[in-house]
């Protein structure tokens, strides 16, 4: 037994590993594959093996720096979509509050307090002046 766990150390040394995204890939695969088998598809567990085959791949690749790579672009990822849901929730408590919209000119995000009738704004980014309703 002893001796089986030594080969195993050492053909696992060097590798990648499982990661934040080899963990995502297997949790994907395992809900499609529920899925596939609750609704007879047979395209969603092809997909779902894909995924998992691809995971596996990837915890034992040797080519550690490209799956770095390749987790840190999902973790940006991850990050970039929960900063949008975050601020969408905080937009979503203060919209009895606040109005938002877009500038016209540069298209970034705004908001004007609610009840002030047609007010003139002024975006803070690019100066452009604009008449709206709060």
């Amino acid at each position: 037994m002893r001796k089986l766990r030594e080969k195993l150390y050492q053909f696992l040394q060097g590798r990648n590993g499982v990661d934040n995204l080899g963990i995502f890939l297997i949790s994907m695969s395992l809900v499609l594959l529920i899925i596939s088998s609750l609704l007879d598809g047979f395209a969603l567990s092809l997909i779902s093996y894909g995924l998992l085959i691809y995971s596996y791949f990837r915890v034992f690749s040797k080519n550690i720096p490209a799956r770095q790579a390749e987790n840190n672009r999902y973790l940006a990822q991850r990050e970039h979509l929960r900063f949008r849901l975050q601020s969408k929730k905080v937009q979503i408590g203060l919209r009895k509050t606040y109005k938002y919209f877009r500038c016209r000119k540069c298209k970034k995000k705004m908001r004007v307090p609610r009840g002030k009738g047609k007010i003139e704004v002024t975006c803070p980014h690019c100066g452009e002046k604009f008449i709206t309703k709060s």
